[in-house]
């Protein structure tokens, strides 16, 4: 067993993610890693990509009501583009909230002769931002007005269409795409390192919508990566010196914890609210939950749950610990 662990220890791994300054943009980011063993970085490619075009949170417009239509089909007067057109226009806004909310309903409303684009939305709401402001919605004739509600959450990956958080039985659903990622390019390529010249290089280039930086979305896929990777570890291949030290770090850091409110790190109101109603208010209390411990929870959601783990690791904690 010590010489397998010998051996592990001596594989190539790289230690860090470079890139240019000139490479790295709101919407764009391009990055290498090296040197790994051969196959590794097509492997770490091909995961994070999957990863990075399926899981990434973030917002969009998911149902909205205008006044005097009672569904997609119906045509709006005033209004030069027919509904469905407008609700095509609509998926194509890239819009985010505040931090501290997961979804909120907005009105907007604007009087002919005029264009409705994207910077309306942010203009109705201070908590609406709007990346894509000349985007184009509607063409509202003279001596019309366009009234409309509109609903923004935040999700991951596909949703099909819901009314949940409008209340109004005319609203009208819209097929969700919640990622942030355009595209996700990866290229691996042979490198030399002493003698050996099959080491590999991954470069990964990310493409997105602009609400989310590059580094950020790699950072996340990353994370979801590990997390669902600690379950196949198997803590008793340890060393004993590094399991002591690590059971002994765990206890000097739920023992701070203790002491601790809530309160005391900045959540946001919701997250603030949800641990105070599920009776976590002490960190250590809550550094003893599960992921799906929380998830459990009555109101909880993957916003929540990730706003807690950043809170916890600046702490140098995290979930799951053991008393």
């Amino acid at each position: 067993m010590v010489a397998l662990k010998q051996i592990l220890e001596n594989i190539k791994q790289p230690n860090k993610v470079t890139f240019k300054s000139e490479d790295l943009t709101p919407t764009y980011g391009k990055f290498i890693a090296q040197p790994f063993e051969r196959g590794y970085a097509t492997t770490v490619g091909v995961a994070l990509r999957r990863v990075l075009l399926s899981s990434i949170p973030g917002y969009a417009i998911s149902a909205i009501r205008i006044e005097g239509v009672s569904n997609e089909f119906a045509n709006m007067s005033g209004v030069k583009e027919d509904t469905i057109v407008v609700m095509m226009h609509l998926k194509g806004v890239t819009v985010s909230l505040a931090d501290h909310l997961v979804d909120k309903v907005i009105h907007v409303s604007k009087k002919g002769p005029s264009i409705l684009t994207a910077s309306d939305l942010a203009l109705a709401d201070s908590e609406v931002k709007v990346y894509n402001p000349d985007h184009h919605i509607a063409t509202i004739e003279d001596g019309y007005t366009l009234e409309m509600d509109i609903q923004i959450e935040c999700g991951y990956g596909y949703a099909a269409a819901n009314v949940d958080n409008m209340e109004d039985i005319s609203a009208i659903g819209l097929d969700t795409v919640f990622s942030p990622i355009l595209s996700v390019k990866y290229d691996v390529s042979d490198i030399r390192v002493g003698q050996r010249t099959d080491y590999g290089k991954l470069t990964l280039e990310i493409e997105t919508k602009g609400n989310i930086a590059p580094d950020r979305a790699l950072s996340y896929a990353t994370k979801i990566l590990r997390d669902n990777l600690a379950c196949f570890l198997m803590p008793e291949e340890m060393d004993v010196e590094d399991s002591v030290k690590v059971e002994s770090s765990k206890d000097s850091i739920l023992d701070s914890l203790r002491s601790k409110n809530v309160e005391e790190l900045e959540f946001s109101v919701r997250t603030a609210n949800f641990l105070v109603a599920s009776d976590l208010k002490t960190l250590d209390k809550l550094a003893l939950r599960t992921e799906q411990d929380i998830l459990r929870l009555k109101d909880s959601n993957e916003m929540i749950l990730e706003e807690i783990k950043e809170k916890l690791a600046e702490l140098g904690a995290n979930l799951g610990m053991k008393s």
